[in-house]
This record gives C-alpha cells, sequence and structure tokens, in this order.
C-alpha cells in the first residue's frame, strides 16, 4: 500500500484519459444492478448491430442502417447481422482511407495541387460511406442516450456501488486534487449525466467558460452534445458535401437535450486521428491542442505528485499516434495506472518502457483508492 501525506495531497494533479472501455465497464454493471436486457438497448462494441432501429430525424422512420439511408456504408458490407470483428474490420478500413487522404491532400508542398480533389467524391466509396458514418453514429449514440433515463441513472447512482468509478467520482467532492482533467475519446455523455447526478462541478474545455475546482473535461473526438449552431433543414438528408460537415468551434454549443432531432452533430469516427483530418474538422485543433498542454504539464514539477489513469483505450493503428502524443509529453514519474482486463500487448509494452511508476489493473474496482493516495 503506497501512502501520501496531507500535504502531498493538496499540490496533485490527476489526468484521465478515457476510451470506449469507460462506457463498456459502465454498461456492465448498469446492467448487472438495474437493467439485465440494457444489451438489447445499447451496444457499443458492435456499432452496426442496432443500426436498423435508429430513426432518421427527417422522417422519424426506423432503418437508419440501410441501403436506403447509407448507401456506401451498406454496399460496403455495414449490415446490422455483422459480428463485431466484421463490424470493427469495415470502420477500420474506412478510417484508414480517410485518414490517408486527408494527409494526402493536404502533404505540404503538393497540398494546392490536391486541394480540388475534396470538392469531388466521385468514385469513392470509402469517403462518402465515412460522412455517412459521422451522421448514423450521432443518431446511433444520441438514441443510446435516451435509452437510459434520469431516473434511472440515479437508481443506478444509488445501488451501484460495485463500480470502482462511482468511489473515484464521488471522492472528488474532497477537493484532495488542485486540479482534474479528463480527456475523452466517446461520444457519448454518460461521464457527464454521471457527474451531473452526483453535483460534481465541470466544464467541456471550448465550449464553456472554465470553472475554478472544477472537472475539465477534453473531448478531442467530439460529441452527440457538440451541435452546429444552425437551424436544421426538415428535408435534410445525407449529403457528400464537405462544407457541411466543417465547424469551427465558435460555431458549435453544447445541447443535452432532443440530441436525436438533430440531424448531425460533431464526432470523428472511432479510430481517427484527429490531427489528421484537420481541413474538415477543424474544431478538434484547440481540444487536441488543450490535452497535449494538460499532459506536458502534469508531474513536470519533481515537488508534485501526478497520478495518470488511462482505461479502456485500444491503440488501434489509426489512432496511435493520437495517442501517442499524449505519452509523450508526459513525465516518467508520473503515477501511471492502466485500466483494462485484456490491455494490448504493445500498448502495455510502451507503458512499462516508459513509466517507472507503472501499475496496470484488470478491473476499475479499485479505483477510487487513487484519491486516498494508495492503490489497493
Amino acid at each position: 500500500m503506497l501512502k501520501t501525506n496531507s500535504r502531498d495531497l493538496n499540490s496533485r494533479k490527476a489526468f484521465i484519459i478515457l476510451g470506449n472501455g469507460f462506457t463498456i465497464d459502465f454498461l456492465n454493471h448498469y446492467k448487472n444492478t438495474i437493467d439485465e436486457k440494457i444489451t438489447d438497448k445499447i451496444d457499443v462494441c458492435n456499432l452496426f448491430r442496432l443500426g436498423d432501429r435508429i430513426k432518421t430525424p427527417w422522417d422519424k422512420k426506423p432503418g437508419f442502417l440501410s441501403y436506403k439511408t447509407c448507401q456506401n456504408l451498406w454496399t460496403l458490407g455495414a449490415r446490422p447481422g455483422n459480428t463485431i470483428e466484421e463490424s470493427n474490420s469495415l470502420i477500420e478500413e474506412i478510417i484508414t482511407c480517410a485518414n490517408m487522404y486527408f494527409d494526402f491532400a493536404d502533404e505540404p508542398g503538393l497540398k494546392a495541387a490536391r486541394r480540388p480533389m475534396k470538392d469531388s467524391l466521385d468514385g469513392k466509396i470509402y469517403l462518402k460511406a465515412y460522412l455517412e458514418l459521422m451522421v448514423y453514429f450521432h443518431h446511433l449514440f444520441s438514441h443510446y442516450n435516451s435509452s437510459i433515463s434520469d431516473h434511472d441513472l440515479k437508481l443506478f447512482l444509488g445501488r451501484g456501488k460495485a463500480w470502482g468509478w462511482l468511489d473515484f467520482f464521488g471522492r472528488i467532492k474532497n477537493k484532495q486534487y488542485e486540479k482534474i482533467t479528463i480527456v475523452t475519446y466517446n461520444y457519448d455523455l454518460w461521464l457527464e449525466r454521471i457527474l451531473n447526478a452526483l453535483n460534481v462541478p465541470f466544464f467541456v474545455y471550448g465550449l464553456e467558460k472554465g470553472k475554478k475546482g472544477a472537472v475539465e473535461i477534453i473531448k478531442p473526438h467530439g460529441s452527440i452534445s457538440f451541435i452546429p449552431n444552425k437551424t436544421m433543414d426538415s428535408t435534410y438528408e445525407i449529403t457528400y458535401d464537405w462544407n457541411n460537415y466543417v465547424s469551427n468551434i465558435e460555431q458549435l454549443i453544447l445541447k443535452y437535450e432532443g440530441l436525436e432531432q438533430y440531424y448531425r452533430g460533431v464526432l470523428i469516427p472511432p479510430a481517427g486521428d484527429s490531427s489528421r483530418i484537420q481541413a474538415v474538422a477543424p474544431w478538434a485543433h484547440g481540444l487536441r491542442k488543450r490535452a497535449s498542454i494538460i499532459a506536458k504539464e502534469v508531474g513536470k514539477d519533481d515537488v508534485q505528485r501526478a497520478d495518470v489513469v488511462l482505461c479502456g483505450i485500444s491503440y488501434w493503428h489509426v489512432d496511435r499516434r493520437e495517442i501517442d502524443t499524449l505519452l509523450l509529453k508526459m513525465n516518467q514519474d508520473v503515477e501511471f495506472t492502466f485500466i483494462n482486463p485484456q490491455p494490448p500487448r504493445d500498448l502495455n509494452a510502451v507503458l512499462t518502457s516508459i513509466f517507472k511508476n507503472y501499475i496496470h489493473q484488470s478491473s476499475a474496482a479499485s479505483i477510487g483508492g487513487l484519491l486516498d493516495g494508495k492503490i489497493i
């Protein structure tokens, strides 16, 4: 058991990086506590499985994942009957093509000559599928969000004592940390909704003003709550004009209610590298930069203790560069905890090589102990 004194606690900082594993963990505990059939309503592992149940905002009919609505995704093989492996492989293909395409189009020295390529997507089925994926994911996760009411969420928070993160968030009120920053690559709102229900103050960087003593949330891949500040066109359907998807951070507002009515949110599909698609996602630049600044500040003072928690990150080859950027900014002396029941071997090796105070935990059951200055 590792202990720190009270003076150390007052100067500590926490930097938490969340991936899909956080949401999976939450839903597993929710299933065991409140609704054993929640997996029939929400599936964040196989993102195409429930796609035929999602309604389109323009006609309110189910069948979003269909040839009618997502012709290119469907043609490439996106089906509700896909296995997890089939779904993930297709998503990875689409994202790999998009990442490489934007790198290609923005290559220094050839940028001017290649820019016109973005004005036409004729024959570029993977890039069209990428646009469909952005719109589809907004509606998929908005539907998931509405599948758990505020009442049921509070019920879970009252009963789900076995969920380690609940202990962690509850202890934040003790203000034992000088600063807590959470970088989350999830589009969902479970984190924000849970903090709100627990009366833990927070703000979303880039879209809200900072609040002293509040948890800072950074979402470099966007969120279903990021909404373009424009009125919805009731005749809207998925368009393949890139200009309709480009937004600066100043053009976005936060919305937490009625998200399914908006034709699209602002997000980067899973495993997308926000640094490589800046031309179509300029809003992400400031968020990515802020995350890097905080990562560099964590543990830079030898006197100051810093705790870093990495939870549920996939470390796919297509998003590796973005994760590595944060890891490379950190002081190697930070207290680093990686939570994952089946950690990727390559990421485990990387963390072992960089951080001398590296600990792997197979579950989040003991994560609350970090706020006591100990690992149980």
